[in-house]
This record gives C-alpha cells, sequence and structure tokens, in this order.
C-alpha cells in the first residue's frame, strides 16, 4: 500500500520554521519570504509549489516542494541533477536534489525537496510586452540572436528542456535568458523515456501527446516558435497590439488556431508579408513543419541557416523545403517547375540579382519543394526545377540569360552604329527621289 502523501499545507507549516522543518544545517538557518497573512508566500503549480527563501548571506533561492508523490519524477530530477553536475550550461540553473529535504507537519517525516538560485527578473513574454509597447527593434533582434545561441547549448549538451515556453523563460537584468521549470526536461540517460508532460500549446508541435517519448528533437518546433516571434516583432513591433495585447491572453503571438487553419489566419498572412525576408521564409517553413512528423522537425540553427543561404543564392527561388531530406512527399504532382521572381531588397529598392554567383546544378535527390512560397511568384520568368541546387557555390552553367545587353558599349562602336544608319537613311532617300522622278516624267508624257 503506497503511502498517502502530505498536504501543502503541512509542508508550509515546517517552513515558518526552517530550522525543524529541513535537514541540510545550512536551510535550517534560512528564512522564507512571507505574504501579508504571515504565512510563507506560495507559487503553486501542477507537480510543486515554490517558495523564495534567504540564505544567512542574503542571496535568494528557490525551494521547491512537491505536491504528490511521483515517483517517476523524483527519479527524473535525480537523473538531471547528476547530469549537471559535470555539465554547466549557461541558461540552466544548477540545483540540489534530496530525497529527504523537507519535514512534514502531519507525520514528521521527510521527504524529497529540490532548491535552486532563484532568478531575478521578469519572464520573456513580460519582457517582449515592453519593447513592443515602446516600439524598440533592436532589443527584440538581438534577443533573437540570444535565443538561438541558447538553444544550441543545449542541443550541444545534448539536454532538452521539453517545455519551452513563455513562462519559462526568465530575462535577467542584464538581458540574459534562463529557462526554468525542469520538470520534462531530458538529459541523455533520459532519452527514451516517456515525457511526463506535454508542453504548452501552441509552442509545441501539434503532433506531440502522452504518447511521445524524451528525444533529441523533443525542443526543435517550439525553439522554432519563439524564434520566429522574436524576429517577427522586431521587423514589426506592432503585431503584439493586433494579436496578443488582449485581456486573458499570455502567448507570445501565435495561437493554436493558426497552426489548425493557416489560410484562415491574419497573423500567417501577416507574417508572410513581414518587412524581413527571413520572417517570411521562416514562415513557411514554420507553418510546413506543423503538418508533418515531429521527429521530423530539424534543429533551429538548420531551419535558419537553410532560410539564409537561399537570401544569399544569386536567383532566390522560393523557400526550399525540407521534405527533400526529412519528409515523404505529401501529394502527387508535385514536380512541376516553379517560376520564380529576383527578391524584393529590404530596403523597398527594385529587384537585384547578382549575376557573378548565378549557378546551379542537379542535386542528388527527385524530391519535390513545399508549397508556393508567401510572395508570390512571377510567371515569366524563367522556370528552376525542383531539384536544382541553387546554392551560389554549385558548380554547373550559369543560370544568366544570354540574351541580356552588355553593360556598356565603346565609343567606337557607338559612332559606326551612328555611321551606319546615315548611310542607310541617305541610300533610302535618294532612291525615293528616283522614283519620284521617273513618276514625273511618264505622267507628262502622258
Amino acid at each position: 500500500m503506497l503511502m498517502s502523501w502530505p498536504l501543502l499545507s503541512d509542508f508550509t507549516s515546517m517552513l515558518k520554521n526552517p530550522q525543524l522543518g529541513f535537514r541540510d544545517p545550512e536551510l535550517k538557518r534560512c528564512t522564507v519570504e512571507m505574504n501579508q497573512l504571515g504565512q510563507p508566500k506560495a507559487r503553486s503549480g501542477n507537480f510543486a509549489t515554490v517558495y523564495r527563501g534567504f540564505r544567512p548571506n542574503g542571496c535568494e533561492f528557490a525551494i521547491r516542494v512537491f505536491n504528490r508523490r511521483q515517483d517517476e519524477r523524483l527519479l527524473h530530477y535525480r537523473a538531471i541533477s547528476q547530469y549537471l553536475e559535470s555539465h554547466a550550461i549557461s541558461s540552466i540553473v544548477r540545483f540540489e536534489y534530496d530525497d529527504q529535504g523537507i519535514r512534514s507537519s502531519a507525520d514528521g517525516k521527510l521527504y524529497p525537496l529540490l532548491t535552486m538560485e532563484w532568478v531575478p527578473g521578469s519572464t520573456i513574454f513580460e519582457w517582449i510586452e515592453d519593447h513592443c509597447r515602446d516600439g524598440h527593434c533592436e532589443p527584440l533582434l538581438m534577443a533573437a540572436d540570444r535565443w538561438r545561441h541558447l538553444v544550441g547549448e543545449l542541443s550541444e549538451h545534448g539536454v532538452v528542456h521539453g517545455d519551452l515556453q513563455h513562462g519559462n523563460v526568465m530575462v535577467s537584468p542584464d538581458s540574459q535568458f534562463k529557462l526554468v521549470d525542469y520538470d520534462c526536461m531530458g538529459v541523455p540517460s533520459l532519452l527514451g523515456r516517456r515525457n511526463l508532460e506535454t508542453g504548452l500549446a501552441p509552442y509545441q508541435h501539434p503532433g506531440r501527446n502522452g504518447d511521445t517519448v524524451l528525444f533529441s528533437g523533443l525542443d526543435n518546433f517550439s525553439a522554432l516558435v519563439i524564434y520566429v516571434a522574436l524576429r517577427a516583432l522586431a521587423a514589426a513591433p506592432g503585431l503584439w497590439k493586433t494579436y496578443v495585447d488582449q485581456p486573458g491572453y499570455d502567448r507570445i503571438l501565435f495561437r493554436e488556431e493558426d497552426f489548425r487553419s493557416p489560410k484562415s489566419s491574419s497573423l500567417h498572412q501577416d507574417l508572410l508579408n513581414s518587412p524581413d525576408e527571413l520572417v517570411r521564409d521562416l514562415t513557411h517553413h514554420l507553418f510546413e513543419l506543423s503538418r508533418h512528423e515531429l521527429r521530423d522537425v530539424p534543429r533551429l540553427d538548420e531551419v535558419v541557416s537553410r532560410c539564409e543561404s537561399n537570401q544569399a543564392a544569386a536567383v532566390p527561388a522560393r523557400p526550399r523545403s525540407f521534405r527533400s531530406t526529412a519528409f515523404p512527399r505529401t501529394r502527387a504532382g508535385d514536380d512541376r517547375p516553379v517560376p520564380v521572381r529576383p527578391r524584393q531588397s529590404s530596403s523597398g529598392s527594385k529587384p537585384a540579382v547578382k549575376a557573378t554567383a548565378s549557378r546551379g546544378r542537379r542535386a542528388a535527390s527527385s524530391s519535390t519543394l513545399g508549397p508556393a512560397p508567401p510572395s508570390g511568384v512571377s510567371g515569366g520568368a524563367s522556370p528552376v526545377r525542383a531539384d536544382q541546387d541553387l546554392s551560389p557555390f554549385a558548380e554547373g552553367p550559369s543560370l544568366r540569360s544570354t540574351s541580356a545587353a552588355p553593360p556598356a558599349q565603346s565609343a567606337a562602336e557607338a559612332r559606326g552604329e551612328w555611321v551606319w544608319w546615315f548611310v542607310g537613311s541617305a541610300a533610302a532617300a535618294m532612291v525615293l527621289g528616283i522614283l519620284t522622278t521617273l513618276v514625273l516624267l511618264l505622267w507628262k508624257r502622258l
């Protein structure tokens, strides 16, 4: 028979007297933040409740007590704690897990406790809101770069957070990102096990559910959602007022219905018309990836790099699909040629094409490109086959039109053309004069 778990009030009452409540000698000397009623101030979550403590030297730390018994989750935290002891990750706050850290006033027994550094600052939602309302674009753009670095660092260490969303990303006073809430986290020793939670929509891929297991790419979709939101808001901060600044709504830009029905989503259309070309390409890929398997979603850095390489191509085609390397074909008849046009520059000037880099080669794969790009295509431009590699460094025949006029003519060539025009005009005038004379002579005889 399983032992009953103490009530939250049983732990709260012990926190009033840390000398009796904690087992660790150092924690016995701390104090706990109180509310207006003189009770320990609790921040309740689904599985655990967090309190703020103060060590004798004044340092703040978080006290996390568990609301119910769940042995699998306790083993989960023990594995994470052991892994982080030898792996320093800038966005992950070190924590200590103790199987017998806090006492219950109900039975006097010791129960699991987790303590970690208290992260000052605001949530990323609050931070973005402040900058969007003030129209500050540069901090948002810099935040997108920091987010990309954060996600890459997690991947390098084989760690997945499992629930990347606005409430679990804190922004410190020096504008650094810190991740909190490790209930869904996975480290190498936990990969392949069942995920204990499914994360928060719409940050998570629509295909994630209770049967999803922890794997190395679990964060890929949610990382892309947040990155696209940061880039889009940096390009157009007014999107916040249009789509987010509403009573009771606390998601960063996207909603579940945007992914369920992109064609009827005004946000989807606005992002496809973003002044930032990278946002337009990223939006195309984000919504395409939402329709495919969760395991097929590439890493954030791979998606961004692919979009950036498209922009650097000499003849930029529509956003390239990852389906050629990761996705099965979803419908027949997708291998028709796709006409392209030069991309509009971000400054609003006329399209420009780099002729020196206009090279392409036939790729080994025969798979097709994804749906049409957001910006549309010109039907009169030269078609590009779906299996062509548009890399500017690819070998092969130039895609530049051979009928294009040379950039300039020499002075001798210009004079030569003028002389030939004059000679031709004089000859035509002479012939016309002779014909006129003959007509007059014939008329006089008659």
